[in-house]
């Protein structure tokens, strides 16, 4: 069967050194998990086996997941600079929960809970990105963002 000996002619407990044993267990059988070892550092790109093509963990991530990843979280930067100019200029937080910390804590309160939240959200895709659904998330949230920076646009244009 090709599970039991990989198609090499060794049977599922021979080494590839001919010893006849192997040195731990087999860690093929175990798909990687969501924080490896190997996370960045690793070369798993994408599935080694048929049918895994979706669903799994990776230690590597594409151009475009990290420049989604990266993009979103500009963006968010943007979005809270550009919202303390805007509370400072006498408008309002229209974000029901955001204008909460903003109340509770001030612009202090306010900056961490927005980095904090959008960091701890954006690396939980990245994690997830070859998950079904992740990848349009991520590209979603960014057009989110490219609307709310628009957004910013306007109001800035409003007040002059």
């Amino acid at each position: 069967m090709q599970d039991e000996n990989d198609g090499d002619g060794r049977g599922p407990r021979e080494s590839r050194d001919g010893t006849g044993w192997l040195r731990g267990p087999d860690r093929r059988k175990r798909p990687t998990p969501m924080f490896s070892r190997y996370w960045l550092t690793g070369r798993r790109r994408g599935g080694r086996r048929a049918g895994e093509r979706g669903s799994i963990y990776v230690d590597r991530y594409t151009r475009e997941e990290v420049s989604l990843t990266a993009w979103i979280l500009l963006a968010s930067l943007l979005d809270l600079v550009l919202t303390l100019r805007h509370l400072s200029a006498g408008g309002g937080e229209a974000n029901p929960a955001m204008n909460w910390a903003l109340e509770l804590g001030g612009s202090v309160a306010f900056a961490a809970t927005k980095v904090v939240v959008t960091a701890s959200a954006v690396f939980f895709l990245l994690l997830h990105a070859r998950f079904r659904g992740t990848r349009a998330g991520l590209w979603g949230l960014s057009l989110v963002y490219v609307a709310v920076l628009l957004y910013h646009v306007v109001a800035y244009l409003d007040r002059s």
